[in-house]
């Protein structure tokens, strides 16, 4: 679901993975949400540079 610009995620995630997510959000002072956001782009922009690389040569 889209609010304005930021995407809420709904996955089925294990219990474990939530704990984790959460309390490594709760250590740089923001939702598990946006962590989980930040983490998912940073790793697009990763794969993109990647394939561009490779497209490249």
């Amino acid at each position: 679901m889209a609010y304005g610009n930021k995407v809420k995620f709904h996955y089925d995630v294990p219990v474990y993975i939530k704990a984790q997510l959460a309390a490594a959000a709760k250590k740089m002072n923001m939702t598990a949400t946006e962590l989980l956001s930040r983490t998912i782009e940073e790793e697009y922009a990763r794969v993109k540079g990647i394939q561009a690389e490779k497209d490249s040569k």
